[in-house]
């Protein structure tokens, strides 16, 4: 997400507001002008909770590996990353909208609060399932930073610093991307895997305090109170949480012994679609009915009856597949099939990271300035199925220490073009009253890909392993491995390197399911294209002067 993401989202609940014809919408909490030192004391608290809510879903990838090998418990070890996207792409709007009622700054501490305390549990996790649980909440208060520092920073920027403000937001975006992996693999090497998570307690200590003492309280705070609530979708939020969850417990069913043709895996997978159905059911009663008018949706069926809106989400969905799974992935590789230590597998992922924000910023440039946004998307989806394939190639990466650098490069410049184009084409596809809409449902389907994606590309792991090392290793040992997969050291040299040629099979064919992927994006993308006759800057002035006119 970027930061014109997060201002979309928060302007998404006035527009949507005013669509359904509720005079609430323009009773929300305002914060007060700041100006001098209190300003960017300010500024730095927002930026450096920022900083942290973002890179908590990048420093995680080189941590994965010590992580689930110290609570003996690998094959669940993608839940860690899995379950705080979860919440936080569900709460983002929630948080959103707590801000209008009961002002910024009580919601912005109450987030900081939650993300703080929920590090220290994880810290302090003895078990998968505690940190499981401890992630999902921290996930909760990292949506509620994030939303509130985003919109907060632009909101109190003074007149003529919106633009110094916008600069600061990418380039925070940039440097915890890049440095997100390779501060995981030090504090890990160095330390142990539990500073990673409280190495946010003094930090949110001192940005509450801050917030506190310089941040001005809220004004014109609507008498609306907890009634305003109810506008909110929790119960699309909640659907559409609880059928991700199942799904993906589907997943992780079929990719243990007891295989994909399991009863409880049936059972999951059956719950799951229930509850798409019914979210979807649910979305469409809000969209056209008239008994529940006065609750925002949060997926817009208005929006799938465009064709390339349509196409646009859609492609995003596919797009989050191979983003996120190979941020996880791609370390872990480096450390079971080479034995190389986390820091070193942050360093050597760093052409892919910065490829992808060097794409993202090309990307961005040219569909703001120029009119060829759809053309940029089939460009990065193609380039995606390039690098995916490249990659595919690769059977073992020590043997291939070059190339797969070019590799990466090719893969992230993709990754960083379509992630940038994709939000142009849906967000000028639809009316002005509709773009921050667009945005939003764009965002929240690429970062449940990009989960999806996770979940596919750990069973996929899990199941090839087994079928591999079935005749190779007792049972026993192979359970032992599948749980604690760096004790190399009980295996004869022969038995690690059949381990570790299996481990790289694993992640071969990842990389070629998740072309697969790539490839239906790309298709999906050629349903983008649409005629522009002015660029989107020229778009944006020309809505701002006609609303400036009525």
């Amino acid at each position: 997400m970027t930061e014109q993401q997060a201002n979309d989202v928060e302007k998404s609940l006035s527009a949507s507001s005013s669509s359904h014809g509720c005079s609430e919408s323009a009773q929300v909490a305002q914060v007060p002008p700041i100006h001098g030192w209190r300003l960017w004391i300010t500024v730095t608290m927002l930026s450096l909770g920022l900083f942290l809510s973002v890179m908590e879903t990048t420093i995680i990838a080189t941590a994965l590996i010590d992580i689930s090998s110290n609570l003996g418990d690998f094959e669940r070890s993608n839940w860690i990353v899995v379950s705080y996207m979860l919440t936080y792409t569900g709460f983002l709007i929630i948080f959103a909208r707590c801000g209008d009622i009961f002002g910024q700054k009580s919601a912005f501490v109450t987030a900081v609060f939650i993300f703080t305390l929920s590090s220290l549990g994880c810290g302090l996790a003895q078990s998968m399932n505690q940190l499981i649980s401890f992630r999902a909440i921290q996930g909760i208060g990292g949506a509620g930073v994030y939303i509130l520092a985003m919109t907060v920073m632009i909101e109190i920027a003074p007149e003529g610093r919106q633009g110094l403000v916008s600069g600061l937001q990418g380039f925070i975006f940039a440097l915890s991307s890049i440095c997100g992996p390779i501060l995981g693999g030090i504090i890990t090497s160095k330390s142990t895997w539990r500073w990673i998570f409280n190495l946010n307690i003094p930090f949110g200590v001192v940005i509450i305090i801050c917030v506190f003492r310089f941040f001005p309280a809220n004004s014109n705070i609507p008498p609306i109170g907890f009634r305003g609530l109810v506008r909110v979708d929790i119960a699309g939020c909640l659907l559409s949480l609880t059928g991700s969850t199942l799904l993906i417990l589907a997943l992780e069913q079929g990719s243990l012994r007891s295989g994909w043709k399991s009863h409880v895996m049936i059972i999951f997978g059956v719950l799951s679609a229930m509850l798409m159905i019914a979210f979807a059911g649910w979305e469409y009663l809000l969209t056209f009915g008239h008994k529940f008018k006065a609750i925002l949706p949060i997926f817009p069926a208005t929006l799938l009856t465009r064709r390339v809106v349509s196409a646009a989400i859609i492609t995003a969905f596919l797009t989050g597949f191979p983003f996120v799974a190979t941020i996880i992935f791609l370390p872990q590789r480096y450390q079971l099939a080479q034995s190389l230590s986390p820091v070193a597998a942050g360093i050597r992922m760093l052409p892919l990271l910065v490829s992808s924000a060097f794409g993202s910023a090309i990307g961005g440039y040219l569909c703001n300035h120029t009119s060829i946004a759809s053309y940029v998307l089939l460009a990065g989806t193609g380039t995606q199925v390039l690098g995916l394939g490249l990659m595919s190639s690769l059977k073992s990466l020590g043997s291939e220490t070059t190339r797969q650098y070019g590799f990466q490069s090719i893969l992230g410049i993709g990754f960083g073009l379509s992630l940038s184009s994709v939000l142009v084409v849906a967000r000028f596809a639809v009316s002005a009253e509709d773009r921050a809409i667009a945005v939003g449902a764009v965002t929240q389907v690429r970062v449940f890909g990009g989960v999806l994606g996770s979940a596919l590309c750990q069973a996929l792991l899990n199941r090839a392993v087994q079928n591999d090392l079935a005749g190779s290793l007792p049972a026993d040992d192979l359970t032992k491995l599948l749980n604690i997969p760096t004790r190399l050291d009980k295996f004869s040299p022969t038995q690690t390197l059949s381990v570790k040629r299996a481990y790289d099979r694993g992640f071969v064919l990842q990389n070629r399911t998740l072309m697969g992927f790539a490839v239906a994006a790309f298709v999906v993308s050629l349903f983008c294209y649409q005629k522009q006759s002015a660029t989107p800057e020229q778009k944006e002035s020309r809505d701002i002067n006609n609303k400036t006119k009525s």
